[in-house]
């Protein structure tokens, strides 16, 4: 896991793991996106479980709020909880980072979603 610098409103902005992870021993950091889609009025939500390989094994780091977003918005939202929490540095705080995949590569995140028939799966 390395750092990554990228151009974000016209500002560099750099991307890394933190003291934090690093003292964990995270070697890999997985986002597991849920998707629902409200069809009486055609809105999407979703929240994002983040999970870390530790020593071999994945252990749930947390989960974000349900929040509306649609296609990979999940990835912004499990950025901003990343961050907020302290297992990546970036001075963007709202998560974008995490939509760029040269900083998803860099960082060893793997990523996934699932849409989900009813709101009480998210």
């Amino acid at each position: 896991m390395t750092t990554q610098s990228f151009r974000h409103n016209a500002q560099e902005i750099t991307v890394s793991l933190s003291d934090k992870a690093k003292a964990m021993g995270i070697e890999k950091l997985h986002i597991q996106g849920l998707r629902w889609f409200q069809k009486s009025y055609g809105n999407t939500y979703h929240t994002a479980v983040i999970s870390a390989l530790i020593g071999g094994k994945y252990v749930e780091l947390g989960k974000t709020r349900m929040q509306y977003g649609y296609g990979e918005q999940y990835l912004v939202s499990a950025g901003a909880w990343l961050i907020a929490n302290g297992f990546i540095n970036c001075q963007e705080k709202e998560g974008y980072a995490l939509a760029h995949y040269t900083v998803r590569d860099s960082l060893n995140i793997e990523h996934m979603a699932t849409d989900v028939k009813k709101k009480a799966y998210l």
